[in-house]
């Protein structure tokens, strides 16, 4: 069962309706998104005086304003590409950047966090061309098989997106060293089987909407990059070694068993973690032990 703290997490989430916010048809998902491009705005709040044993710098790389973030005095051994999650329209908070410091204390690691282009002003292609130019910005300091991508909710869809839009378009680098993804979108829209799955944790997940996926889906892709959205059917040979972290009580986990297929049909080796009654993105919420858990996961994964 989960623990007090998480079912308290939980009822938070469902008083301030997270999931019924995300559930807008219409012109009320259009002022939704709307509402999210003036968000998008607002300066991240780096927590300095948490941070102090890190050495956080800031980068322009290609347009795109990028972190890097690594324990001071250290020389690390190895570099992750850290893409935030929310769905493509909600922006980082403080509490990534906080992660970005964990990763590189406990991966000895230095960190990449980009705060990349989101919908609706920009296209999926535009987001990947932009985190594109950070990998290869890392590339010039460290050697893909010591690159991680970690990504959380769409996030972590991004990442495998990025490897299957470096392989689509035949871009002449090597794919990271290892994926890390939590609670990962794959397949946008879902299938009708999918769907059906998610239907089933409709009423548990605190976070996600089913009906979220068919109306972001055209706000990011349409016609010939509509397969950026759905990396789950792409061809994923040569793909690196995979670790999923997924709940219990979350819709997205319907994706898994047929992830876990096409993993298996592509020789792609895939770690499975489950956080039993877990909700969406559990990690997230650093004062539950169960994300104090999962976040040592995440370390070890990372390494």
């Amino acid at each position: 069962m989960p623990s007090v703290q998480a079912k308290m997490i939980s009822g938070l989430f469902k008083l301030v309706g997270v999931n019924k916010i995300l559930d807008k048809q219409g012109a009320d998902f259009e002022k939704l998104l709307e509402s999210y491009k003036e968000k998008q705005k607002k300066p991240l709040k780096i927590p300095y005086s948490k941070m102090e044993a890190f050495d956080i710098k800031t980068k322009v790389i290609d347009g795109t304003m990028c972190y890097t973030v690594n324990k001071k005095g250290s020389t690390p051994k190895r570099a992750v590409l850290y893409l935030f999650g929310g769905g493509y329209i909600l922006p980082p908070d403080s509490g990534d950047i906080i992660l970005c410091g964990q990763i590189a204390e406990n991966c000895h690691a230095k960190v990449w966090f980009p705060l990349y282009p989101m919908a609706p002003e920009h296209r999926l292609v535009e987001t990947l061309q932009s985190t594109l130019k950070v990998y290869q910005d890392i590339l010039t300091e460290y050697d893909a098989s010591s690159v991680r991508f970690f990504g959380t909710s769409s996030g972590g869809g991004q990442a495998m997106s990025l490897c299957t839009y470096i392989k689509h378009e035949n871009i002449d680098i090597p794919l990271p060293g290892r994926l890390v993804l939590q609670s990962p979108g794959l397949q946008i829209p879902p299938s009708e089987s999918q769907k059906a799955e998610m239907e089933k944790r409709k009423k548990m997940d605190v976070m996600i909407p089913p009906r979220f996926f068919d109306n972001i889906a055209p706000v990011l892709a349409t016609g010939d990059e509509a397969y950026l959205l759905s990396p789950l059917l792409y061809d994923l040979s040569g793909f690196p070694e995979i670790d999923i972290f997924y709940g219990t009580r979350e819709v997205m986990i319907a994706y898994l068993r047929e992830f876990q297929e096409t993993c298996r049909k592509y020789g792609v080796k895939l770690n499975t973690h489950i956080g039993k009654d877990m909700m969406h993105c559990w990690g997230a919420m650093e004062f539950v032990p169960e994300a104090r858990a999962v976040r040592q996961e995440y370390f070890k994964a990372l390494q």
